[in-house]
């Protein structure tokens, strides 16, 4: 009786320790030659050390400093005559106190409740360096509490005269 179950437990064994290395042997070759030689195998990376955040910041974007937005360029724009673009936000509760720009001047076309749309220009061609600041916008908000505010339509007038549509971004202050 004791042989059949020493040879039962080392055939068990054996038999085990073969399906591991198969099992082993088949994942290595399936990585190998499926998942490495295709683009699927970069999908299925999770690991920290491959990971990348890709941040895709639009061409305008807002910054919120002591309650005063920032307008501010995320590129480089060469020549420039002007930059146009509209404000939404929820006049209930924020209240814009002023607009100001140090190196434009701002025509302020339409102010009307959620909508402000402006156009900022100047008399000489302007380059624009990536993180200037374009306008300023000075709010109030009336009770504490979390805000929107997009920029929409955004676009700018180079010395040909052709307009070109910026991307842009929004804030939650």
């Amino acid at each position: 009786m004791k042989d059949i179950i020493k040879k039962y437990k080392k055939n068990k064994l054996k038999t085990n320790i073969n399906i591991i290395l198969s099992s082993f042997l088949v994942a290595i070759l399936i990585n190998v030659f499926l998942i490495d030689w295709t683009s699927i195998w970069k999908n299925l990376k999770t690991s920290v050390l491959n990971s990348k955040i890709e941040n895709n910041i639009s061409d305008l974007s807002i910054k919120n400093q002591n309650w005063t937005l920032n307008i501010i360029s995320n590129k480089e724009i060469q020549s420039i005559e002007n930059i146009s673009y509209s404000i939404v936000y929820n006049p209930a509760n924020i209240k814009i106190k002023s607009i100001k720009s140090n190196i434009w001047e701002i025509i302020n076309i339409s102010n009307s409740n959620w909508l402000n749309s402006i156009i900022i220009s100047s008399d000489k061609l302007k380059n624009i360096k990536k993180w200037d600041i374009i306008t300023s916008i000075e709010t109030k908000k009336i009770e504490n509490k979390t805000e929107n505010i997009n920029i929409l339509n955004a676009n700018f007038k180079d010395k040909d005269n052709n307009r070109f549509s910026l991307t842009t971004s929004w804030i939650t202050f």
